[in-house]
């Protein structure tokens, strides 16, 4: 039973994070020098990076609490899934960047390198959805573990 609402939950993660790529994607092929000079774009991306990262931890530490792993930093996350076999190990480390961008974006957005930003929006946002793949994958293995 207690599979089923964790599934559930990350499910409902999964579909939060495609609702926030679908409108990061709007903003693809902006350049710096927009951002630089536009603060609303600039915030709505800084945000919705955020946010899209967040989810992709939260849903990590997740899996990793159901499976009695606690990690002490973000970055910890990705190998230990790879460990799991949740994530391959080169997604582990093609990803381990992101937790060090949530924390520039949170902690430290002022000296964020606005190329940096432009690169993850441009190039990276497709790291978001192999993720959700991969859980996806993880979760329909578990349930069929499960019985």
């Amino acid at each position: 039973m207690g599979r089923l609402v964790d599934q559930e939950l990350l499910t409902a993660k999964l579909q939060e994070l495609e609702r926030y790529l679908k409108n990061l994607k709007k903003y693809q092929g902006i350049s710096s020098n927009v951002l630089e000079n536009d603060l609303d774009q600039l915030w709505i991306i800084q945000r919705g990076l955020q946010l899209c990262i967040q989810l992709v931890l939260d849903i990590g530490n997740h899996i990793l609490a159901e499976a009695g792993i606690s990690v002490r930093e973000y970055a910890e996350i990705f190998p230990e899934l790879a460990r799991l076999k949740v994530i391959s190990e080169e997604f582990a480390r093609s990803a381990k960047g992101m937790a060090g961008l949530r924390n520039l974006l949170v902690h430290e957005y002022s000296e964020l390198d606005m190329d940096k930003l432009v690169e993850v929006l441009n190039n990276r946002l497709d790291d978001f959805r192999r993720f959700s793949v991969f859980v996806a994958k993880y979760m329909e293995q578990s349930a069929k573990d499960e019985f």
